[in-house]
């Protein structure tokens, strides 16, 4: 995959995130209110939402990965039987397992970047 798709993927998945945890924090915002009321620091209130834009990422990066899998297990007999025509031996070959984990770590991560913009751009505009 070349790297302006990867990006406009990590792009996509921040912006999903964001919107994501933006609608969890409209949906609580009279809970953050009342917390910021009685002292709340704005890490108390920040960190709940970066757990949940992590743990979105994280999911959605097994599934991804999972998902990968399973269509290369089914297509991997096919593709065989294909360059079985073309007299030729192929298969296809799982990635490592230093590639699945990295495929698992980069959306969370970028899910916890979402999750701090979007949790951020609140509370700089109700309480600075």
């Amino acid at each position: 995959m070349s790297k302006p798709a990867l990006a406009y993927i990590g792009v996509g998945l921040i912006a999903v995130t964001f919107n994501t945890v933006r609608q969890h924090v409209l949906a609580q915002a009279e809970e953050i209110d009342v917390c910021r009321l009685l002292g709340a620091t704005t890490a108390y209130v920040r960190r709940p939402y970066l757990y949940l834009g992590a743990a979105l990422g994280l999911v959605g990066g097994i599934v991804a990965t999972g998902l990968a899998f399973g269509a290369m297990r089914w297509l991997n007999a096919e593709v065989q039987a294909l360059a079985a025509l073309y007299g030729i031996e192929f298969s296809l070959v799982p990635p490592e397992p230093g590639t699945v984990l990295l495929g698992a770590l980069v959306p969370a991560i970028l899910g916890l970047v979402g999750a701090a913009i979007s949790v951020s751009y609140y509370l700089h505009q109700h309480f600075d």
